[in-house]
């Protein structure tokens, strides 16, 4: 369309005057003045440069050339609301993918889940807890929940929970880990996935030369928890959320040092499906919800290490 070319709102008003057949009816139709139809209808035909009514006393009829552009102006408007309604449609999926660290999602996100669906009924939720960093650039997931130290470049999202890091174990354990050369003889549960783990914690606690004896390692943090909870070895728990797993309840922490940085959760997605209603939806609600619990699970914190 030439940038002279009359506005979209005229050749609207125009269209529904030719659907109607009439300038009265499409003012009420449009909350308009017969008049200010016929004002709009005008500068159509002047940009046209021939007459598109046949005006008579009460009764306005289209010329040929009015019937041809009322007729390739529907098609438009057509086209055009059908795109828009595809569109609203791909931004409201009823189906939302989340990839989730396990801990976050069986200690924190689970229990909270029947909230976000009561909220929501006709979205269906696919969760995806394998550990691994899903690739949201390639469409693996709309939405993920990572442990990293800086949200990610290329990606919009929000911190949820800042973490830190501690050994913890059994109180029978306890009695012969008080020190940091004490972990040396003790066995060591780790993971196989994850940003942070034993080396990277005796290098923020000072002791970057330590090296444990023994370790044992798992694929996933209920896993090892289990382990711990069962007298295997120390597990280096991510405060203050291993706290609230059921089996970590009766663990302790052995050292009087204090936790170490261990980065934080951050909810992300790709900045192109920000706008997306679904994502939108349930990132905002995420974030609402851990807002309303970190006091919680800091006094939780300082109750168990105090």
């Amino acid at each position: 369309m030439k940038r002279d070319a009359p506005s979209f709102a005229a050749l609207h008003i125009f269209a529904v005057a030719a659907q109607r057949q009439s300038f009265r009816d499409a003012g009420l139709e449009l909350g308009l003045t017969p008049s200010a139809v016929s004002h709009q209808v005008r500068a159509v035909e002047a940009w046209v440069g021939a007459p598109l009514f046949v005006r008579q006393v009460r009764q306005v009829r289209l010329t040929p050339l009015g019937e041809a552009l009322s007729t390739r102006l529907s098609q438009a408007f057509f086209d055009i609301d059908t795109a828009l309604g595809q569109a609203k449609r791909r931004s409201v999926s009823t189906r939302l993918r989340i990839a989730a660290l396990p801990l976050f999602t069986n200690v924190w996100l689970v229990p909270r889940l029947a909230r976000f669906e009561a909220l929501h009924p006709d979205l269906s939720l696919s969760i995806d807890t394998d550990a691994r960093v899903v690739d949201l650039e390639k469409g693996e997931a709309d939405v993920a929940i990572r442990n990293v130290a800086a949200l990610t470049t290329g990606l919009f999202g929000s911190k949820l929970l800042d973490l830190r890091a501690t050994p913890l174990c059994t109180p029978e354990m306890a009695q012969s880990v008080r020190t940091l050369e004490d972990l040396a003889g003790a066995t060591l549960i780790d993971l196989s996935v994850g940003r942070a783990g034993w080396p990277e914690w005796f290098e923020g606690a000072g002791s970057k030369g330590l090296k444990p004896g023994r370790t044992l390692t798992f694929d996933n943090v209920p896993s090892a928890i289990d382990a711990a909870a069962q007298g295997r070895g120390v597990l280096l728990g991510l405060l203050p959320l291993v706290l609230d797993a059921p089996n970590a309840r009766q663990l302790v922490a052995p050292l009087t040092h204090p936790p170490v940085e261990a980065g934080a959760y951050f909810v992300v997605c790709r900045k192109e499906d920000r706008a997306s209603a679904t994502v939108q939806a349930f990132m905002h609600w995420l974030i609402q919800e851990m807002q309303a619990d970190v006091s919680r699970l800091r006094r939780l914190e300082r109750e168990r290490l105090r």
